[in-house]
């Protein structure tokens, strides 16, 4: 695996958005939740789709959409309640018409890498108009943005975890928008932390990459579960898999600190 890149590019700037971080984005900590940095991220991405001519009423008039197929993400540090940020967001790659990949984030606290699969009138991938591919040019990537290496251990279980998606917190889409599963993959492990006497509200993000396969919807039982199989400079990684039944929903790898150092994790 190649290390992890939080540096910046020399690049000419992408757009930026401003953003906010709310006080439902916070734990008791008063520090933004990793899942709420992307539902920033996400917010900056329909920003900058609305700022081109394609605002989401116009997606929903001819049928169209977009779904994420992967995200990776590196935090640079936490941020805390009330924070004005910017979100960037740029398309630097387009495949077929439908595959769309972004580097998007919220500046000098997340850079993420994003792919977004282009879908039809029936849910399925498509090829997306002509209008909307023209709308978004291409520009030069910047560095990559990839999970750290890190030393294998003899992997630990967590516990499973089930969460049952509520009709209540689907997105426009009608299913769990994609910040969603990683809220379902550190409460998987704050679960274990604090069954094993930890502080769960200690835990600290440090990256994480999660892969799609489908998607959840209200009613649908899930069993998050997961293993701590590596470290990284004090740090723990976790591999979980999301489950509905025997479908695999999606795979999860999370870098994650905690504050009491090493000594947090077996």
């Amino acid at each position: 695996m190649a290390g992890c890149n939080g540096g910046a590019s020399k690049l000419d700037p992408p757009p930026m958005y401003p953003v906010r971080i709310p006080r439902h984005a916070c734990s008791p900590r008063d520090r933004a939740r990793a899942g709420d940095l992307w539902r920033l991220v996400q917010e900056g991405t329909i920003l900058q789709s609305t700022s081109v001519g394609w605002p989401p009423s116009r997606y929903r008039e001819v049928g169209s959409g977009f779904v994420v197929r992967e995200m990776t993400g590196v935090h640079l540090r936490e941020a805390e309640y009330g924070e004005d940020l910017v979100a960037t967001t740029r398309v630097v790659e387009s495949r077929r018409e439908l595959l769309m990949r972004r580097e998007s984030g919220i500046e000098g606290v997340l850079r993420g890498s994003v792919e977004w699969v282009h879908i039809g009138p029936d849910g399925g991938p498509a090829r997306a108009p002509r209008s909307l591919v023209d709308a978004f040019p291409i520009e030069p990537a910047g560095l990559p943005v990839t999970l750290p290496e890190w030393e294998e251990v003899t992997p630990v279980a967590l516990p499973d975890l089930e969460v049952r998606p509520l009709w209540t917190e689907m997105d426009p889409m009608g299913h769990v928008n994609h910040p969603r599963y990683v809220d379902w993959a550190d409460e998987a492990v704050s679960v274990w932390l604090a069954e094993r006497g930890r502080d769960p509200i200690g835990l600290v993000p440090v990256a994480e990459r999660v892969r799609f396969r489908l998607a959840a919807k209200a009613g649908d039982t899930v069993i998050v579960r997961g293993s701590l199989v590596g470290r990284v400079d004090g740090a723990a990684v976790l591999h979980l898999r999301m489950r509905r039944g025997e479908e695999l929903v999606c795979d999860v790898v999370l870098v994650r600190a905690h504050l009491d150092g090493p000594s947090a994790w077996p």
